[in-house]
């Protein structure tokens, strides 16, 4: 059994809960549902969390191993220790912009982020 994966290829979940799909059919630019521009913002902000969270481990990862490997020269600690606390605050910033964004959505009633 074959599995065609534009079946499981969408771009997020339609106002009415369906999730939007691109139609195969005609012109590669058209859609089955309509997406409008708030359909395409939900994808963006969703991947671009995930693309931050990606990023702001491997700087703490390597903000931390950069410590544990200059443990002896202090100018190239101090600058393993920047990079390390500013991955921690972007993780911050990053995580309140997410609350930020739950909170918008239960004042509104809009689904901004649709997991």
């Amino acid at each position: 059994m074959s599995i065609s994966i534009k079946e499981y290829f969408n771009l997020g979940i339609d106002a009415d809960g369906s999730p939007i799909k691109i139609d195969t059919s005609g012109s590669p630019y058209t859609w089955e549902s309509g997406l409008g521009l708030y359909s395409i913002l939900s994808v963006i902000i969703k991947n671009v969390f995930v693309l931050a969270s990606i990023i702001l481990l491997i700087f703490i990862i390597i903000g931390g191993l950069g410590m544990i490997i200059n443990a002896g020269n202090s100018e190239k600690q101090k600058q393993s220790s920047k990079t390390l606390s500013s991955a921690v605050a972007g993780f911050i910033i990053m995580m309140a912009a997410y609350w930020l964004i739950k909170i918008i959505e239960i004042l509104t009633g809009v689904n901004i982020i649709s997991l």
